[in-house]
This record gives structure tokens, sequence and C-alpha cells, in this order.
């Protein structure tokens, strides 16, 4: 009778050194993006609404005020969208902020039976990093617009000896 341990592969990689890289990072969540986009054509080929299930807070009681966290159905914003000679178009969208792509602010799909595979193609650009460059100057101009202060303030220098 052999190890059952033989019959398992092992590798150097750890999840600590798999998720450092920002460039993988940026690719999921556009990926994870694109497959509710995906799910979404597909829902709406079939005359379906596509909801996301999100967890919120919730107020569970009205006279204490108190919270619990409740999953929630989200509308799916969609990313395309159909122009004035009835085409439909894809506009990416990344932190809230569109994404140019060849230096075209979107795609063009045609009809809505293209949509999915022009999604899918779309995500596997993503994940080849053929996007990276468009996703990193999307996600650095939110990490800017976060850090502004409020209007009305101001920044004050810490204290010295503090």
């Amino acid at each position: 009778m052999g190890n059952l341990l033989d019959t398992l592969t092992f590798s150097e990689s750890n999840r600590r050194t798999e998720n450092t890289d920002p460039k993988i990072n940026l690719r999921r969540k556009m990926a994870a993006a694109l497959d509710h986009q995906i799910a979404g054509a597909e829902a709406e080929l079939k005359g379906e609404t596509y909801t996301i299930p999100v967890e919120k807070w919730v107020v569970a009681d009205k006279a204490t005020g108190a919270k619990e966290r409740a999953k929630v159905q989200k509308t799916l914003r969609r990313m395309w969208f159909r122009d004035a000679s009835d085409r439909i178009m894809i506009e990416l969208r990344f932190a809230n902020k569109p994404i140019s792509v060849n230096g075209k602010p979107s795609i063009v799909v045609g009809a809505m039976d293209k949509l999915v595979p022009t999604l899918t193609t779309i995500r596997k650009a993503v994940m080849q990093g053929e996007l990276d460059a468009a996703l990193k100057v999307a996600s650095d101009s939110r990490k800017r617009t976060l850090k502004l202060p409020k209007a009305g303030t101001t920044t004050q220098a810490p204290k010295a000896g503090k």
C-alpha cells in the first residue's frame, strides 16, 4: 500500500507570494467584474434580470437602532449601452473610471448576440495582461481622488515632539 501524500503534487508558491503582485490583483478584480457583466448579458438575452448578492448593514430594530448584516440584491451596472444607430457598445470601467482601449473610449459590439463573446474576449485579454497599463491608470486616479482633503478643511502638519 503506497502513501497517499505521494499522489499529490506540491508547489513552492504560497498565498502570500501569489497575492502580492498588484498587476495580478487588478486583473483579478477586473475579471470578476467582467464575469458579472457576462452573466448579466446572458440573463438579458434570456429576458431575465441579473442581480448581484452583496452583504449590507441594515437596521434590524428601528426602536433601538440595532444593525445587522444582511444579504441584499444589487442591480448590475451594465458596461454596455446602445448608441444612436442602435449598435451595442461597451465602455469598460474600473474603479468607477472609464478605461480607454487603444485610445478609444468604447468598443463596438454591434448586435446583442455578439455581446457575450466580446466580453469573454475582453476578459481573456485582461487575464493575459493586455490592459495592465489602463487598469493601473484607473486605479491610480482612484487613489488620488480618495486622498484629497475635504472642501473647507486644511491639512495641518503634525506638532513637534509627537
